[in-house]
């Protein structure tokens, strides 16, 4: 018998290492199938010795140990890979467990026996770089098409990692032509046995390939990949958005680093702690790899569109309800339209009104069970309210909950108001509308879109969701509204409102609209004209000045229940991390389907993290703590 020790590949495990008996010595890095309470699931062996050598660990032990569940064992996982998942979950102060099961397929855990063995890595003879690319789609595809035929003439692979399918669709269109046989695809919206297909065929092909693919493949041991491609750097969806909250694009540069391959960071505008890392002075205050310059950065977005920014206060009439559509929008819908041209429309939010206020107390009208604001949905006398976290109805015939008034105004403008104005000013438009309400499935979106561009002079109003889907040019683009997302207290606002410009005024072959309320605002000035330089050298000043990522780490915890359990979790919390600054603050929306929601904020130089003793605290929290560590919001 061999005592084996091995880590649960299982979300929510808190113990990273668990024993485990064996009838047979088992190779570390090997997959096997063990139990976990009352499930089955697989293991990552680290280490195997016979149970003579092991006596004092048996005895001191203070719980029975277990057979494995399957003595069937494979080596799936390289132990280049293994460190780095490592590294990860020190960094995102989660188990090791937990980072492996977000990097690898579900599918592969399930059937790793049908799976080749890993093979070992080549070495390479050249020291490994690290670069950012930040060019228009155009250019940076050319370059990366020379990269991979470079990189098969030295036979190595190329791993590009994609957020999402639609991304892969994108590179894709771009890529194939000519390497076809050599390029796999994974996402998980494949069936599993084509998953299991392409992977055992990844692996088994004698030739360089590229792999195409979102983060959860970057496992995959095909032993000769030479260069990491994180491509479309600045998209959130890398960033899982629940426990353990790791960051696909730290996987891959931390998986690259262990086995010696470049990487790319690439985007049409890369973010903020990306650019900062271009700086040479990021190594000695950030304490991280800088980043070189594969290609000269462009720091201004070229665009073949006439560019007009219109101020909406000009339409502005005491006596009348708020203007949605300016003057020059419905030109430009007009002249879409009799160019046969498509025309896309973004608003920031879905529905008619985002609020609703009570005139005589001026409350916010809210839900009753997560207290967010109600978005008022639906036509004419099928209108109702909805809350946007929990999906909860109410009659759009509602009182004020604080003073019983009836005389409620609707205030800010979403996807379906937009909508009806346009029907109103354009009768005969033919018009789509793209929000989590119209297509709440990625069929749906794709399929909308599909027909949208189908459909010569027609227009599409979207919110940030519709973005994921426009993966060709436009002739005309417009920002209906996105002035509410300024009054959003958080530290990353202004590159997101920097980057959907930057987005719609790419896409735009003849003609960018922008219409706001706040035309002074220097972020709008900046996006219009495509001025990636001086936004940046604005927002990593206004970082520095407030120590905000990237020259800080922050750390957030949060906890949800009943408000008293909430409050004296958060004390309990401050004591568990005695001696270091902890802000604890109600969150955005403070209660969510009953349950009140608090945060605790940790900040410290980002050269200091992982720090050993507070990364002991942290993993020793109870599981009804979120440890977030680099949050999207703090909120």
């Amino acid at each position: 018998m061999h005592l084996i020790k091995a880590i649960p590949i299982a979300r929510g495990v808190g113990a990273d290492l668990l024993s485990y008996w064996s009838p047979a010595e088992t190779a570390p890095g090997s997959i096997i199938r063990v139990p976990l309470r009352k499930r089955t699931v697989g293991a990552l062996v680290v280490s195997s010795e016979p149970a003579s050598e092991s006596k004092s660990e048996i005895k001191s032990a203070g719980f029975a140990i277990k057979k494995v569940s399957s003595r069937r064992a494979k080596s799936v996982v390289s132990p280049e890979f293994f460190r780095a998942a490592e590294d990860t979950a020190r960094w995102y102060a989660s188990s090791v467990g937990s980072a492996l099961f977000e990097s690898v397929p579900a599918a592969i855990l399930g059937e790793y026996e049908k799976i080749p063995e890993a093979k070992p890595f080549k070495k390479r003879s050249k020291p490994r770089e690290s670069f950012a690319l930040q060019k228009s789609d155009d250019d940076r595809y050319g370059h990366y098409k020379s990269l991979i035929r470079e990189r098969f003439a030295r036979k190595e692979s190329v791993f590009m990692v994609m957020p999402s399918v639609e991304d892969i669709k994108k590179a894709c269109s771009y890529l194939e032509k000519g390497i076809e046989q050599y390029t796999y695809t994974f996402h998980s919206g494949l069936p599993k046995s084509d998953i299991i297909k392409k992977w055992k065929a990844a692996l088994e092909n004698d030739h360089p390939i590229v792999i195409v693919a979102t983060g959860t493949f970057l496992s995959i041991p095909r032993h000769d990949i030479g260069l990491f491609i994180v491509e479309h750097e600045s998209s959130r969806s890398y960033k899982i958005q629940s426990r353990p909250f790791l960051d696909y694009r730290f996987i891959a540069e931390r998986y690259a680093r262990e086995i010696g391959a470049d990487v790319i960071f690439g985007d049409s505008c890369l973010r903020i702690e990306t650019l900062w890392r271009e700086d040479s002075s990021a190594i000695a205050e950030l304490g991280t790899d800088a980043l070189a310059e594969y290609a000269p950065l462009a720091m201004r977005s070229l665009s073949t569109a006439r560019e007009t920014m219109v101020d909406m206060k000009k339409y502005r009439d005491p006596g009348r309800d708020i203007r949605v559509l300016s003057d020059e929008l419905v030109a430009l819908a007009k002249k879409a339209r009799a160019e046969n041209g498509n025309l896309f429309i973004f608003a920031g939010r879905k529905g008619l009104a985002p609020q609703t206020i009570c005139s005589d107390c001026e409350t916010v009208l809210s839900c009753d069970r997560c207290s967010a604001p109600l978005v008022l949905h639906g036509k004419d006398d099928r209108r109702f309210f909805l809350c946007n976290r929990c999906g909860r109805k109410r009659d759009a015939h509602v009182k004020c909950g604080a003073c019983g008034g009836w005389r409620l105004k609707t205030l800010g403008i979403g996807t379906e108001r937009m909508e009806e104005e346009l029907a109103l000013a354009l009768p005969d438009a033919k018009i789509f509308r793209l929000d989590k309400t119209s297509a709440p499935t990625h069929k749906k979106a794709a399929e909308m879109v599909d027909k949208w561009y189908a459909s010569p002079g027609s227009i599409l109003v979207g919110t940030e969701l519709a973005l994921l889907y426009l993966d060709r040019p436009v002739d005309f683009s417009a920002v209906g509204t996105l002035d509410a997302l300024f009054s959003i207290p958080d530290f990353r606002i202004h590159e997101k409102i920097f980057s959907i410009v930057i987005k719609l005024r790419s896409i735009a072959r003849k003609h960018f609209l922008l219409q706001t309320r706040k035309p002074d605002a220097p972020v709008l000035s900046q996006g219009v004209k495509g001025n990636i330089i001086d936004f940046y050298r604005e927002e990593i000043q206004s970082r520095k000045d407030f120590s905000f990522p990237p020259f800080s780490v922050f750390i957030k915890v949060s906890y949800a229940g009943k408000k008293e359990d909430t409050l004296a979790a958060m004390e309990r919390l401050k004591e568990a991390l005695g001696g270091w600054q902890v802000d604890v603050f109600p969150a955005f929306i403070a209660t969510i389907k009953n349950e009140y929601l608090m945060h605790a904020l940790i900040k410290l130089p980002r050269k200091d993290w992982p720090h050993r003793d507070l990364l002991d605290r942290l993993r020793a929290l109870s599981p009804a703590y979120a440890v977030n560590v680099d949050p999207e919001s703090i909120l």
